[in-house]
């Protein structure tokens, strides 16, 4: 009935169910979703004090993700939590996995204890998940998660259970997604919510950056030189009046031999790209992506796992380079690391337009 009455559910990528009520002498086998996986949590009598009540599940879209790991879970009288990590088939590029957090604070829990409590939790996981984006979402009645962890925006502002909004969802991203009230499911007294994500990706948010740098190997630099020694420079100053339009003839000359001999390469950035991914994973991956595709899997097996390791090694390099700016006895280089951490980037000059002289001179130069 779920699926079928609610398309909503039937699309979504995850569901997550709070008070559950679920307990041992219920199978897995009678809670099965078609095209959904299952993950539970049921209270712990023991821990929580309590008979009956509580319970946390997941139902994660198979169409969506397969690779989901319970990472903890845990039971007490003021507080029960479930976290999950699931890898998805795509994502962000910023984002290597979605941390699903759910929450469940009981109404006569001691809301400051369940609060550090869970803090403490995502603090841990998020040492240990740095690239991950951490999810929480629940039943928190009396509980606000930003009175322990600020950086997380409350999500959630429409009323869930009469006119007090109960069910919150957390994230460190403003605005990731846009919170519609459904009807209440069953008997339940909250109303089910629908997050319907707003976010955009960095990818999307600004223009790629074009840079564009002179090769000077050997054999470009004597086409360069020959080209010189070969020029008339009597016709620059014959052709000129006053020394200024001389100096500025000559250079831009100069310049333009400069573009004909020396090859330039162009380099297009993202702003989404890590600052460890060196050329070498670009073309490693790349590989994988072939073997993939070729359905070798011995082969495919390979190739990942020399990206993975490769991504190892450059991500410990990334970070023993960090270190070493930060320990040199040198202010330049830890502002340079500094801009590398918190991905600070200047606003580029604008683009110098080319000196009319310049075309004065390629005229002189088919002249000559």
């Amino acid at each position: 009935m779920l699926m079928g009455k609610r398309r909503d559910c039937a699309t979504s990528a995850v569901l997550c169910f709070t008070e559950t009520w679920l307990c041992g002498s219920i199978p897995d086998s009678a809670l099965q979703l078609a095209g959904f996986q299952l993950f539970r949590a049921d209270r712990n009598t023991e821990l929580s004090g309590k008979t009956k009540g509580g319970g946390i599940c997941f139902y994660t879209n198979s169409g969506w993700c397969n690779d989901v790991t319970v990472i903890q879970q845990h039971c007490s009288p003021d507080l029960e939590t479930f976290f999950i990590n699931c890898k998805p088939f795509y994502s962000p590029r910023e984002f290597a996995s979605f941390i699903l957090v759910s929450v469940y604070i009981p109404p006569q829990a001691n809301v400051q204890d369940a609060q550090r409590t869970l803090a403490d939790q995502i603090l841990r996981v998020e040492r240990t998940f740095p690239d991950s984006l951490v999810i929480v979402l629940g039943d928190f009645n009396k509980g606000n998660l930003t009175h322990e962890l600020p950086k997380y925006r409350q999500l959630i502002k429409c009323p869930t259970r009469e006119e007090n909004i109960l069910d919150h969802c957390y994230t460190t991203i403003s605005n990731a997604y846009h919170a519609v009230p459904r009807a209440a499911l069953g008997h339940s007294d909250h109303v089910m919510v629908h997050l319907i994500p707003a976010y955009r990706q960095k990818l999307k948010l600004c223009k790629p950056a074009v840079r564009t740098s002179k090769q000077w190997s050997s054999e470009a630099v004597e086409d360069l030189k020959a080209c010189l020694e070969t020029t008339d420079w009597d016709v620059f100053r014959t052709a000129t009046t006053s020394l200024d339009e001389y100096t500025e003839t000559v250079t831009s000359y100069i310049s333009f031999c400069e573009d004909c001999w020396i090859p330039s390469r162009t380099r297009v950035s993202y702003n989404n790209d890590k600052p460890w991914f060196s050329p070498k994973l670009r073309q490693l991956r790349l590989q994988k992506e072939e073997a993939f595709r070729s359905g070798d899997r011995d082969r495919f097996k390979e190739s990942k796992y020399r990206f993975s390791k490769a991504v190892r090694d450059a991500k410990r390099l990334y970070s023993e380079n960090l270190k070493k700016q930060f320990s040199a006895n040198d202010s330049a280089s830890v502002w340079k690391g500094l801009r590398q951490i918190t991905n600070y980037k200047p606003n580029p000059p604008p683009l110098c337009q080319r000196p009319a002289s310049g075309k004065r001179a390629e005229r002189l130069l088919l002249q000559i």
